[in-house]
């Protein structure tokens, strides 16, 4: 009988282990400079399935690898959002000079190895 409970509870872990294995989501930038204007890299699953196509370069395990490829700040970036919630976290207000109306990425996305001009 104890060995029942015992193996009934070991499969019962292992489900539970795999559940949470399967709903661990991808970080990826988020381009929604109205919620997030000093970007973010979320983990929320709703990226854009284009991100899928190319996922080596929109598609990350940490939110710090995230920010760091796309958001010259990490830093802001980091401290966008709430660790999975998708939450915003309070900042101060933006200066007109802060704002921006283009994606604040970082400089190695532009790089394209194709274009030598040496």
């Amino acid at each position: 009988d104890d060995d029942e409970e015992e193996e009934e509870e070991e499969e019962q872990d292992a489900m539970e282990a795999q559940s949470s294995i399967e709903t661990h989501f991808k970080f990826y930038p988020s381009l929604d400079l109205t919620l997030h204007p000093d970007g973010a890299c979320l983990d929320d699953g709703n990226e854009p399935g284009e991100y899928a196509l190319n996922a080596d370069e929109f598609l990350f395990d940490s939110r710090e690898e995230c920010c760091a490829a796309w958001f010259l700040d990490a830093d802001l970036c980091l401290a966008a959002t709430g660790h999975g919630t998708g939450a915003l976290l309070p900042t101060s207000s933006p200066t007109v000079e802060d704002v921006t109306p283009w994606p604040t990425w970082s400089d190695d996305v532009f790089d394209d190895d194709d274009d030598d001009d040496d």
